[in-house]
């Protein structure tokens, strides 16, 4: 052991005498140096991806070189000459000690350039997880403007910015904020600072298209918002086939100037696309334009798009998700049978989930299809899981899942869903109607009639908030209120709004019982046409149970199964609570598979 002992000092003394140990310390810090030069280089510059490694390599066979060369050569006053042995050393003259000790110099320098090096590298890896760093990479996108000469091509405009998007949330390190959430935007005179400042992020993204037939013209431009720093921009004069690549740029150089590191997967993600046919990408696009509207109208057309854009490419799966999502929404509303509207969108669903297993949009559907199509509670809580585990920064997906829970009387869990999805859309007009909905659930009708206040100043037409509130002014008993919601809800209906007027005087003579009775009539004379016809059932039981008219509100309640869309809320609803001793209430619990999910006390 003494002898290993002695041969390793030995060894050791031999490469600090041909000074092999200072050679090791300034090429590691000369290595050091060199990183960070590049590392700060690299995205300014626009180097390739594999910059780094390339560099990292050359260093290494650098090192290799420089050890070798160190213990065959010397530097000496004569020059640079083979190293002697070391029992042909006799002496060491003046000139080579210094030489010596300019090294040790060298060394020491060298030392201290690494430690600092290493120092540097752990503070700023503890700065980069702080909020601040975080916030550094959040990200507006406000919507494009549409210079195109046919203003038909809104839907396309609409959808780059949303496929830019796409890509954007595919980025872990970025935190995006919802093209519906900017809408509001589009027409605003807000500064940028003002808008980043209520959206709650740092940087914004502007942008403009153009289409004159298969010529494309697209810029963008990313804004710091605090200073109105212009941080990058680009134009992009391409032909429509080139349309995948650009949104691949678009999302890469985003990410680039916010300094968000793309990790290989998200790299691989962003390349990646649904199809490449690019017509059937442009029906596409169109297809989830009138998909957006969510009007019965506007999914006809949906379907129409969805379909075609299918014909051309086959394999289509995200085409084939979002045809799933027109048949679920159209069977949810009652614009279709729902059994047959329900049976459809299952078997697409399935399809596209078959072609592409990660697709977070098909897992979504067919979750929310399994809730309130087949009432199959647990496989729905599967799938929707699933499709957020998928894609975290799907926000309907948090939405879906946020009504789920909210049916087997999981509240808490329920508000932090769709709070997930307020995050990732705040203006979302369906979202904010969910929340309304939890929250009366939960008891709490106060911030319930503030989510519906809110929808009302973000768009005074949008029925369904009228409604809502009308039902929760009847509970917090401030009739005059609840007269004034109705009679707006029904002067919104062009073909019901001459009978607005007759509101303030049914309750002036009967009350709000009475009320209550005459708009359950005309509900039935107008054939539920200023409901969605699948709450029109549901929405009469409603209101016959908060009259403590159990009969007729489990009659209804047996109406509306029919339809099973919105019945699946009776279990938390506290509008039916008095109904839950009837025997024909707990006969539906059980046909629905609730009964495990009693109302929670």
């Amino acid at each position: 052991m003494t002898q290993k002992l002695n041969s390793f000092e030995k060894f050791w003394k031999e490469l600090k005498r041909r000074r092999v140990v200072h050679v090791i310390t300034v090429y590691a810090a000369v290595s050091f140096v060199t990183l960070q030069l590049v590392d700060i280089v690299e995205q300014p510059l626009r180097l390739p991806d594999w910059t780094t490694a390339l560099v990292i390599v050359l260093l290494c066979i650098g090192f290799v070189i420089a050890v070798f060369l160190s213990w065959i050569y010397d530097i000496t006053p004569a020059g640079v000459k083979k190293t002697k042995p070391v029992n042909a050393v006799k002496h060491t003259d003046h000139t080579t000690t210094q030489i010596s000790i300019g090294w040790k110099i060298a060394t020491y320098i060298s030392g201290v350039i690494i430690v600092a090096s290493v120092a540097l590298n752990f503070i700023s890896r503890r700065t980069s997880n702080t909020d601040i760093s975080r916030l550094d990479k959040s990200i507006a996108v406000l919507p494009f403007t549409n210079l195109s000469i046919d203003t038909e091509q809104e839907y396309f405009c609409e959808g780059i910015v949303e496929a830019i998007l796409d890509n954007l949330f595919k980025i872990g390190e970025l935190k995006v904020k919802f093209i519906a959430s900017t809408r509001k935007y589009r027409d605003n005179e807000l500064s940028s600072k003002e808008i980043a400042k209520e959206l709650g992020v740092t940087s914004i993204l502007l942008g403009s298209v153009q289409k004159i037939g298969n010529d494309v013209r697209i810029t963008v431009r990313l804004i710091e918002a605090e200073t109105n720093l212009q941080l990058w921009s680009e134009t992009y004069n391409e032909d429509l086939s080139d349309i995948f690549s650009i949104q691949t740029k678009v999302a890469q150089n985003v990410a680039s100037e916010l300094k968000a590191k793309l990790t290989s997967e998200e790299k691989e993600k962003i390349k990646m696309s649904q199809t490449q046919n690019t017509e059937a990408f442009n029906l596409y696009l169109q297809g989830r334009f009138f998909w957006n509207k969510r009007t019965k109208e506007g999914l006809r057309k949906s379907i129409e798009y969805f379909e075609k854009a299918i014909a051309l490419d086959q394999n289509y799966a995200l085409a084939i998700a979002g045809l799933a999502d027109a048949y679920n929404v159209q069977a949810f509303w009652g614009w279709s049978p729902a059994e047959q509207g329900y049976a459809e969108a299952k078997d697409l669903a399935e399809k596209a989930i078959n072609m592409d297993y990660k697709l977070a949009e098909a897992h979504a559907t067919l979750g929310n299809i399994l809730c309130y199509g087949e009432w199959k509670w647990e496989e729905a809580k599967r799938e929707l899981l699933y499709a957020i585990k998928l894609n975290p920064k799907y926000a309907t997906a948090h939405q879906y899942y946020s009504e789920l829970l909210d049916v087997i009387g999981q509240n808490e869990e329920a508000r932090l869903q769709i709070n997930l999805a307020l995050e990732l859309d705040p203006y979302n007009l369906l979202f904010h109607f969910i929340s309304a909905q939890n929250y009366y659930h939960a008891g709490n009708l106060n911030k319930s009639l503030e989510e519906c206040l809110e929808i009302q100043e973000l768009d005074s037409t949008y029925s369904l908030a009228y409604l809502w509130s009308f039902n929760i002014y009847i509970r917090k008993g401030e009739d005059i209120k609840a007269v004034e919601s109705l009679q707006k809800m029904i002067s919104l209906d062009p073909l019901i709004a001459k009978h607005a007027y007759e509101v303030k005087g049914v309750y002036k003579k009967s009350q709000m019982n009475g009320l209550i009775d005459w708009l359950i009539e005309l509900n039935l004379k107008m054939n539920a046409h200023f409901f969605y016809v699948a709450d029109s059932a549901f929405y009469v039981a409603k209101w016959f149970a908060m009259l403590d008219k159990k009969d007729k509100a489990l009659d209804w309640l047996e109406k509306s199964i029919e339809n099973r869309s919105k019945i699946a809320q009776i279990n938390n609803d506290p509008d039916f609570y008095n109904l839950h001793s009837e025997p024909r209430f707990q006969k539906l619990m059980g046909r629905m598979g609730l009964s495990e999910y009693g109302k929670k006390e």
